[in-house]
């Protein structure tokens, strides 16, 4: 796969560029996410990031929030990314006031075909701001005690993950729910997954 990999401000990309592994992978700064558009990808992974929240700089991130909101092919949002989904789509966030780091369990709302059947998992979170809200476009797939976890557009191939996949990978199952999300990309499902 052709992957544009939007980095937002991640201090580790090459453990993304790791779990993207056996794929083309082409980065961009949040700045330059407007020449995604008009391009030929399969899929765009949005990066975390440690650069700034989110709800003082929409201005700075104007252009991906548009990139999210018109692009159609299968597209990743993690942790900020998964942020930045809810926002693109009307969502609002939360700012729990202190950073929240560290392994914690998520339970499953639906048998998306993501799960592979498990209804809880352990990933790891690392983040201040949270989705508060999701918007009637989105809907919520996994939560914690903390809110949402993962969310989905109800009409396109869209997924943010609130915590981080490519961190703890031999303590969490965060890797596993990333591989399954490109496994459904390369072989899109006909019960609700990307496609």
């Amino acid at each position: 796969m052709r992957v544009a990999l939007i980095n937002n401000g991640t201090l580790a990309p090459e453990r993304l560029r790791m779990l993207l592994s056996g794929n083309e992978v082409i980065e961009f700064p949040l700045e330059d996410a407007g020449a995604v558009r008009g391009e030929n990808y399969d899929l765009i992974v949005l990066s975390g990031s440690s650069r700034f929240p989110i709800a003082y700089n929409l201005e700075i991130l104007s252009e991906e929030l548009s990139l999210i909101q018109t692009a159609t092919i299968p597209l990743l949002g993690i942790c900020f990314g998964a942020e930045l989904l809810a926002v693109a789509h009307g969502g609002t966030l939360k700012d729990s006031g202190h950073k929240t780091k560290g392994v914690t369990t998520i339970r499953a709302l639906s048998d998306d075909p993501l799960f592979g059947g498990q209804q809880s998992f352990e990933v790891f979170e690392a983040h201040r701001w949270a989705i508060d809200t999701v918007p009637d476009s989105l809907e919520i797939l996994a939560y914690s005690d903390m809110g949402p976890e993962i969310i989905r557009h109800r009409s396109k191939p869209h997924y943010g993950f609130q915590f981080h996949p490519e961190k703890m990978c031999d303590e969490t199952y965060g890797d596993e729910l990333f591989r399954s999300f490109l496994t459904q990309v390369d072989r899109p499902s006909s019960k609700g997954g990307p496609s």
